[in-house]
């Protein structure tokens, strides 16, 4: 009898499961077919699976989240901040620029900006330096988001520096994620804490919490801002931990990208943390002196996109996706994980095949078997159309940038995949400078000395014991 009931709930639940991706309307029908066949191909694992992952943003998340954005924008109204970003005039600028600008402005809470000085930093050491330099220099606040926070001699001595300052009566907040935090001790802020700063974890997932939340357990931040007295702004790809030092024995040198801004764009910078900073504390950064009046530092055009499920679209892979319309001669990615949408791989085929100089660096070993497969069943339709495609063999490519001509560069925290562009808090610095942009096309080849370019005619690419398995991974490529 006892067998029996069980058997009928368990049929109720996948029924369930089963209508529940069905009805889901604005699930891409892609992710739709990927989850019927988890769901039905592997009954229990996929059933589960989909309760905890599958679910679309709930009305509570988007109620809350719509709530808290509110609460962001009459704050930065009340302190002028759109005013003191200095927007840029588009009678000053190109009309490809005018154009993605436009749509960015629609797409991110707060407007682009001219006048700042950004300055590109290459892997862990000297965005590190950079990072403690300003906290050195703190004369009123410092605000820290990361998505990965390590108990390790890099973490705990950023921790303790923090704590230290925050001694010195300086206010130091930090918001760090729950999941990728996880390796954290309950006490690990306590030094910090005592001090008087404070540490609030995003969307910490607890029995008690998943059983009253209605949405995700996998919609997680994976931002990366550090922001010192309003006036200087850090983002990229960077957290904390020995392994961004390249002291990780198992990955090796890490390879990576970060940028520090100073001029108006920090403003951007610091309204994406007091947003997230009120959705996790309950406490507005209601004060002037979070948006200080900024004074012009450089040349450079810089807007600040983030993006996150609980947008109607999804405005990184928007803008990503129109800068590939718009380039002229060269579009240059980095990834560590690329498991991109049919929109972007439509745009990187269309690019390549108007002869626009496509460009593709990946590591040649990812850090999941899984997403290194699914990335390879894409690998020769963009070769066909003549993308060109390099696998990083120096350590772990992690960088996450794009440069288009001569004309803009972009580094964030966003990776070409499903999860970044759909799942996952996200924020880009998009810079529309020519220098910067040479800059960054520098880096680029210099990385590419690093690396082998994948051909159409690898034998070991076209036997059936590689295309085989790509094709089972590329299946599950919208759940990735």
């Amino acid at each position: 009898m006892t067998d029996t009931l069980l058997t009928v709930a368990f049929l109720l639940l996948h029924g369930a499961a089963l209508f529940a991706v069905l009805r889901s309307e604005r699930r891409r029908p892609t992710a739709t077919l990927a989850w019927l066949f988890a769901v039905i191909a592997l009954p229990f694992v996929g059933t589960a699976f989909y309760l905890l992952f599958g679910r679309l943003p709930s009305r509570l998340l988007a109620r809350r989240s719509e709530r808290v954005a509110l609460r962001t924008r009459a704050m930065l109204e009340r302190y002028g901040v759109t005013e003191k970003l200095q927007r840029h005039d588009e009678a000053t600028v190109s009309r490809r620029t005018a154009d993605i600008v436009r749509l960015g402005s629609r797409l991110a809470t707060t407007p682009a900006s001219r006048g700042n000085q950004v300055d590109m930093l290459v892997n862990g050491p000297a965005t590190y330096r950079s990072i403690i330099s300003a906290i050195e220099a703190a004369r009123d606040h410092i605000h820290v988001e990361f998505y990965i926070f390590q108990p390790d001699d890099t973490g705990r001595g950023l921790r303790d520096r923090l704590a230290r300052r925050a001694g010195e009566g300086i206010e130091v907040r930090v918001v760090y994620d729950a999941m990728g935090c996880s390796a954290l001790p309950d006490d690990f802020w306590k030094p910090l804490v005592d001090q008087g700063g404070q540490a609030h974890p995003f969307r910490p997932v607890t029995l008690f919490t998943r059983g009253r939340r209605a949405d995700r357990v996998d919609f997680r931040n994976h931002r990366k801002i550090v922001v010192v007295d309003g006036l200087v702004g850090f983002t990229g790809g960077i957290n904390v931990g020995r392994e961004y030092l390249g002291l990780d024995e198992e990955r090796g040198a890490w390879r990576d990208t970060h940028v520090r801004i100073e001029g108006p764009a920090v403003l951007s910078l610091q309204e994406a943390f007091a947003e997230d900073w009120l959705g996790v504390s309950g406490r507005p950064l209601d004060a002037e002196r979070y948006f200080p009046e900024p004074s012009a530092q450089g040349t450079c055009l810089v807007q600040i996109i983030d993006s996150g499920p609980d947008r109607s679209w999804s405005p990184i892979a928007h803008v990503y996706v129109q800068a590939l319309a718009l380039a002229r001669e060269r579009a240059w990615l980095a990834t560590p994980y690329f498991v991109p949408s049919e929109p972007f791989e439509t745009a990187l085929v269309t690019a390549a095949l108007r002869g626009v100089d496509v460009r593709l660096l990946v590591p040649a070993r990812g850090d999941s078997l899984l997403v290194d497969l699914a990335s390879r069943s894409y690998h020769r339709v963009l070769l066909l159309a003549g993308v060109r495609i390099f696998e990083y063999e120096r350590g772990f490519m992690h960088a996450k940038t794009l440069v288009v001509d001569e004309w803009m560069g972009t580094i964030g925290s966003t990776n070409i995949d499903m999860r970044s562009f759909h799942l996952n808090f996200e924020l880009n610095a998009f810079i529309y400078d020519t220098v910067f942009a040479e800059d960054l096309a520098r880096q680029y080849l210099d990385d590419l000395r690093g690396a082998t370019e994948v051909q159409l005619d690898d034998p070991a690419r076209r036997r059936w014991t590689a295309r085989v398995p790509q094709a089972a991974a590329r299946l599950l490529s919208p759940l990735l």
